[in-house]
């Protein structure tokens, strides 16, 4: 039985099978890279070099056990495509790092040859996916000190634009990501003490409102002065500034106007920052409340 006669430069002329092209580089199954080959994030906002103890931790881990969870990474091509200006930080190396940082760095320090990496290009479609990608990762496990999380928010608001905007790509709320901010007003001093740990962020939350000669010294003074209680067991209010006199402000309600900036338009805007639209509508029926009350002092 004779066969159908083929004609060869049909043959010539037909597609590539599927199997035979080149695979793109836009995602990946895990794979293996040389650790040289892999370039730290230049944007990375953690500080790397005062996390010795836990990369050493890690890298103890990775001798061990291995590489437990690989790091993101995109290409070369993908990352210097919105942030050109950093290719000097990237060299030669193909990959740039998205998240593992410190699995990279252990990985350094424990003298492994290579890392586990799984290829994720659609991290680096803009800046602000970039940006926000590597804040989320961190902020979600919770292991950046207060400083490291504001210097990531700040990132991405530079990026979004708008507080808003950032709050909404990382699911957090517009005061939370103000907050943060804040702390970047804080003097050198206090920053160094809140990333050690040595006073905790309700002790500081709000001294960004002071000068920062001044902030050191207000914070001394809370630590410093015991709040007089009274026989009930409530708090009474600081000693006043001058004398006690009906109707003279205590000293610590007269720094907190001063603070939000002493007239009313200011304050207001100052809560608006700091408070949520729930608690600013609950604030300003307790404020009607009390002015509407009669006075039965003396």
């Amino acid at each position: 039985m004779a066969g159908k006669r083929i004609n060869l430069s049909d043959l010539a002329s037909e597609p590539a099978l599927p199997e035979a092209r080149v695979p793109t580089l836009a995602e990946s199954a895990p794979r293996t890279a040389r650790v040289q080959q892999v370039a730290a994030n230049p944007l990375n906002t953690r500080d790397l070099d005062t996390d010795h103890a836990k990369i050493e931790s890690v890298a103890d881990s990775m001798r061990t056990h291995g590489q437990l969870q690989p790091c993101a990474v995109v290409s070369r091509e993908a990352f210097l495509r919105i942030y050109p200006e950093h290719e000097p930080a990237v060299g030669r190396a193909p990959w740039v790092q998205v998240t593992g940082g410190r699995r990279r760095a252990a990985a350094l320090l424990a003298n492994l040859a290579t890392l586990d990496i799984i290829v994720k290009n659609h991290l680096a479609e803009s800046r602000e996916t970039w940006v926000g990608a590597t804040a989320a990762e961190n902020l979600d496990r919770e292991n950046l000190d207060p400083i490291e999380e504001a210097r990531a928010v700040q990132l991405l608001v530079e990026e979004c634009r708008t507080g808003k905007a950032a709050a909404e790509r990382l699911s957090r709320t517009p005061a939370w990501v103000t907050q943060r901010l804040n702390l970047l007003k804080l003097g050198a001093e206090l920053q160094s003490m809140l990333r050690s740990g040595e006073v905790p962020l309700r002790d500081v939350r709000d001294l960004h409102q002071l000068p920062p000669t001044e902030q050191l010294e207000e914070l001394r003074q809370r630590q410093h002065k015991p709040e007089l209680t009274a026989v009930n067991g409530t708090a009474a209010p600081e000693t006043a500034v001058g004398s006690r006199e009906k109707g003279e402000r205590p000293r610590k309600a007269a720094l907190a106007i001063r603070r939000l900036g002493g007239t009313p338009d200011k304050i207001a805007k100052s809560l608006q920052a700091e408070m949520t639209p729930e608690d600013l509508r609950a604030l300003a029926n307790l404020l009607l409340q009390i002015y509407a009350a009669p006075d039965d002092q003396e």
